[in-house]
């Protein structure tokens, strides 16, 4: 019983860490004094010798390890064939790291049943505290960040909370949906999806705004949510941006005393009324992307090289992990993504349980569609784990099925 409990709370500080971002958050502002890789070893040596004691199995044999290897493989070649520098180097080592991570991942999942049902469970109030946070920044900008010697820039109106990045931010709040509504009882659906769509309202992300209607939407065709809930949560997240679009944020600036931005207001509008909807960001945005397919189109075979993308006469990157990956390292990139999506997913959609497969259509309908907004959607902590949450997933469903059929 004892064993059973410790179990139980490693799996919720570790979920607490991936989930909230707590191993980027706390480095960066300097509330842990080491750099936020050494609490990922951390993870992955504690795991490691749990396992050792317990004498647990290693899950060597996912199928997920087959990506992690052409992942790693393809850049550790790409970066001895470059001019190796300081900057390759420092993007190098995040890589090497990164495999740490995988590894942990596959760990820390595999100690939960095969719906990972206590992770899961774990989520929901993670999703409320998440959302939480997010009022607080979106409120009172740059509250996370406040006495703290870390320069980080923070957005008025933009809400980022522990993730630090407004688009990170909605993007967890999609996959606290995705991966916990069918654990919410169907009555209290509504108001949880409430709570979802205020969590990605505070970051005016308006690429998660996009995805997370389209997840609502798949979720009522999969009948994880009544269809009244879909006209219900629509037409009052409408009429929620109609009133903000046309006096109703002043109000509430005027009240709470906060800043009403250009840039705010632009992305109100998007939803409200497209047509008065131009943030500076979008132009520059475009610029990058054509920049970087444009090199692709250039080096369309090998690429352009390592950290390429990172390493140019732009501040900013891609904005876009496919182009990011095909302007590197050019056909060999093109297959990353797809990759990764086959193997987390096939043996669910072989194997798995039809509400495992339905996380999974969601799971990859999200990260798609995030890829195109995002180009580090393969260096953050929640968009990797939730890939190896599903390979998991998966190889605990393949050999349920090898139980059941030697029976």
């Amino acid at each position: 019983m004892f064993i059973f409990d410790i179990r139980k709370i490693m799996l919720i500080i570790i979920t607490s860490i991936i989930f909230l971002n707590l191993s980027v958050y706390l480095p960066v502002v300097g509330l842990y004094p080491l750099p936020g890789y050494t609490i990922d070893i951390m993870i992955f040596s504690f795991l490691f010798f749990f396992y050792l004691k317990k004498g647990l199995t290693f899950p060597i044999n996912n199928m997920i390890l087959l990506w992690l290897l052409y992942y790693t493989v393809l850049n550790i070649i790409y970066f001895l064939a470059s001019s190796i520098g300081m900057e390759e180097y420092t993007i190098f080592k995040l890589i090497i790291f990164f495999i740490f991570f995988i590894f942990s991942m596959l760990m820390y999942f595999n100690l939960d049943d095969s719906e990972l049902t206590f992770i899961r469970k774990t989520l929901i109030p993670l999703a409320i505290i998440a959302m939480i946070t997010l009022g607080i920044d979106f409120f009172d900008p740059g509250f996370f960040l406040r006495d703290f010697t870390s320069a980080i820039y923070y957005e008025a109106g933009r809400a980022a909370s522990l993730y630090l990045n407004a688009n990170i931010a909605g993007g967890a709040m999609v996959v606290f949906l995705i991966f916990t509504i069918d654990l919410i009882p169907k009555k209290l659906r509504i108001l949880y999806i409430m709570i979802i769509f205020l969590g990605v309202f505070f970051t005016m992300s308006r690429s998660n705004l996009m995805i997370f209607f389209l997840t609502i939407g798949l979720m009522t065709y999969q009948k994880k949510l009544y269809t009244r809930h879909l006209f219900i949560s629509f037409a009052g997240i409408v009429t929620f941006f109609i009133i903000l679009a046309t006096g109703g944020l002043e109000m509430l600036a005027d009240k709470y005393d906060f800043e009403v931005t250009d840039n705010m207001m632009s992305r109100i509008n998007f939803f409200a009324d497209s047509s008065k909807s131009n943030t500076g960001d979008m132009n520059e945005r475009k610029r990058v992307l054509m920049a970087a397919l444009e090199m692709f189109a250039d080096e369309p075979i090998f690429g352009n090289g390592f950290a390429s993308t990172r390493l140019w006469q732009y501040k900013v990157s891609p904005h876009n992990t496919f182009a990011l990956n095909w302007a590197d390292f050019g056909f060999f990139g093109v297959l990353i993504i797809p990759l990764l999506l086959y193997f987390a997913t096939y043996n669910i959609f072989k194997f798995g349980s039809n509400n495992q497969k339905n996380i999974a259509l969601l799971t990859i309908i999200y990260f798609i569609g995030s890829s195109f907004f995002s180009h580090n959607m393969l260096e953050q902590p929640l968009s990797v784990g939730i890939m190896v949450a599903l390979a998991v997933m998966g190889h605990k469903s393949k050999n349920n099925f090898k139980k059941r059929k030697n029976i």
